[in-house]
């Protein structure tokens, strides 16, 4: 089995990463996948290749903001009713709601670039 990439180490330039770009892509996985829609057609087809062997790691990421999610539902509950503060739990419903977002375009994403494999699953 192969190891999750890691996003603190080294940069695609080989230098090392920030603090800050390493929690990055501990959360964002955009910098996995390649631009599929620019270039020529042999350069979208092996971008497009590319982001469907890349695609495997997006379970770990859903993962990682489904618990963020939950850390998030329970510092509202907690908000809400122990500390009776309407104006906290409010934001924090927000962005739990911009968490359940970024979840749904997260598998949505993933079940496409695993579907659109022809002949390995």
């Amino acid at each position: 089995m192969t190891e999750v990439p890691s996003p603190i180490g080294k940069s695609a330039h080989g230098g090392s990463i920030s603090l800050r770009e390493g929690v990055y892509r501990y959360f964002f996985y955009d910098w996995l996948f390649c631009d599929a829609d620019s270039g020529s057609d042999r350069e979208r087809a092996l971008a497009l290749r590319h982001n469907q062997d890349q695609a495997k790691w997006l379970p770990v990421y859903i993962w990682r903001w489904v618990v963020a999610g939950a850390a998030v539902l329970g510092l509202e509950a907690l908000s809400e009713h122990v500390l009776s503060n309407a104006v906290l739990s409010a934001a924090l419903l927000v962005a739990l709601v911009f968490v359940v977002l970024f979840l749904l375009i997260s598998v949505v994403c993933w079940v496409f670039l695993r579907s659109s494999r022809t002949g390995r699953y």
